[in-house]
């Protein structure tokens, strides 16, 4: 028992040890009721621009393969590393605290049996750093692996959630929208949730600027929207009426 302790608080297992302490008091705090399974996720990085869909965003899917991403050679206009690593190991299919939980439990799993049977007595900071890297690697494989047979559990009807975003404001996260081209973040009470968009009309879109969704495009799976101004009526602020 005593060895038991002393390798799961050495490094690098201590790393793992820590990160999958905090994530036990989290279900702990999940299974009492304090908190929901979803508390402490973001979408930002890649958890909401997986599919083609209101639940999971529409960046990265879709037209994304077709010159989306050159855009005007903005960098900021298309999906981060992060989220392009989420959707290739399928790690975007299950909420980000599950992910991060198997990640943890993988790592630390991993780090105590290659510890005593890699590293052995002879230790030094430059192998066991190496060692911490190689082991997050193929912890995040695994997770990647592990996580699938369950990914069915967490689908919902994509249907239903596209529809929901018909009539809402979004605001314009591309520095230009148009009939090829655009992305947008529809507010969901967290950071928000990136979707294609397209526009085929004279008025020009600058990023930050808010529009209103008006229908979804089956067909190229992609939301069309419409300035503001031609959908709400203007004040006037001389008071005219006109």
């Amino acid at each position: 028992m005593n060895e038991f302790l002393a390798a799961s608080l050495s490094f690098p297992t201590v790393v793992f040890t820590v990160l999958l302490g905090i994530a036990a008091v989290y279900w702990i705090m999940v299974i009492a009721g304090a908190l929901g399974m979803d508390a402490l996720d973001v979408d930002g990085g890649g958890h909401d621009l997986a599919h083609g869909d209101l639940g999971h965003g529409d960046v990265g899917h879709g037209d994304a393969g077709h010159g989306d991403g050159g855009g005007d050679g903005s960098h900021g206009d298309g999906p981060g590393i992060l989220a392009t690593l989420l959707i290739t190991l399928k790690l975007d299919a299950v909420p980000m605290t599950i992910v991060l939980s198997l990640i943890f439990f993988w790592g630390w799993l991993l780090s105590q049996l290659s510890s005593y049977y890699v590293l052995g007595g002879a230790r030094n900071w430059v192998w066991e750093t190496l060692l911490l890297l190689a082991v997050f690697v193929v912890a995040v494989m695994l997770t990647s692996i592990s996580i699938r047979p369950i990914a069915k559990l967490f689908r919902s009807n994509p249907a239903a959630r596209r529809a929901a975003l018909v009539g809402k404001v979004v605001m314009v996260d591309t520095s230009r929208v148009d009939r090829d081209f655009g992305a947008a973040r529809a507010e969901d009470g967290g950071a928000g949730l990136i979707v294609h968009v397209r526009y085929d009309g004279p008025h020009r879109f600058s990023r930050g600027e808010r529009a209103l969704v008006v229908s979804y495009d089956d067909a190229r799976e992609v939301y069309e929207i419409a300035p503001l101004g031609d959908i709400l009526p203007t004040e006037d602020p001389g008071g005219s009426g006109r």
